[in-house]
């Protein structure tokens, strides 16, 4: 896993990953505007107080649950926003690393756009259904990570495999090696909690997925069937 993590932070200046930062910075931060601007009217409809320090008490927990909500739905948005992207992640890791290896098969953008909306919304569901939870302190924290770590292993793994093999077999190499992808896949969590390090996060998670997705497809040998 640190052998994966540091061999993608290495190709951080890779044109194509530039390129797709930019894209991604750029879907992110729309989606981020209209949830702004969706918050913003729903504070300017809440209803008038007499009192005015109690309007303003509204209004204060009104901005900080959009700033709450924003940290914890940011992974979702974020790896919505690389799935879109991820062939061109995954192309330059192969060309670079891999040469030799038979080159993936790139998703159609219509297929990655609705496991992008699907992975992003069963990502919100999660979060949503854990919400009582994150309100006890110390528990809220690692729940967090572990709850995003198993989606985001799962569905970046998934994502980068689906290029080179069949889903079945995908899913197989994923449980066969699950612990593997589940503690990169906290760790990318963590990543995406950490201010300004979380916009490289997806581009430097995908990278990481398609090292560690070759060296398990190597070590399963004729065990995988390719497409």
């Amino acid at each position: 896993m640190f052998s994966a993590f540091s061999r993608a932070i290495a190709q951080i200046s890779d044109p194509a990953f530039r390129s797709v930062l930019l894209k991604s910075l750029g879907l992110t931060l729309l989606v981020l505007i209209l949830l702004a601007v969706g918050s913003a009217w729903g504070i300017a409809a809440l209803p008038e107080f007499e009192t005015g320090w109690l309007n303003w008490i509204v209004e204060a927990v009104s901005a900080l649950g959009f700033v709450i909500a924003t940290i914890f739905l940011f992974p979702a948005i974020a790896s919505l926003a690389i799935s879109l992207f991820l062939d061109d992640i995954a192309e330059a890791v192969e060309r670079k690393h891999y040469p030799s290896a038979p080159p993936g098969k790139p998703l159609d953008f219509g297929p990655a756009l609705i496991l992008g909306l699907k992975f992003t919304g069963l990502v919100i569901l999660a979060n949503i259904l854990a919400l009582p939870l994150y309100l006890l302190p110390g528990i809220n924290i690692i729940l967090f990570y572990v709850l995003n770590g198993y989606l985001i292993g799962r569905e970046y793994f998934e994502l980068v495999g689906w290029r080179h093999m069949a889903a079945e077999d995908v899913r197989h190499l994923r449980k066969a090696n699950q612990t593997s992808v589940f503690l990169t896949g906290m760790a990318i969590a963590f990543l995406l909690t950490v201010p300004l390090v979380n916009l490289l996060a997806p581009i430097i998670a995908t990278a990481t997925m398609v090292h560690l997705f070759m060296t398990m497809r190597e070590r399963a040998g004729t065990a995988v069937r390719p497409l």
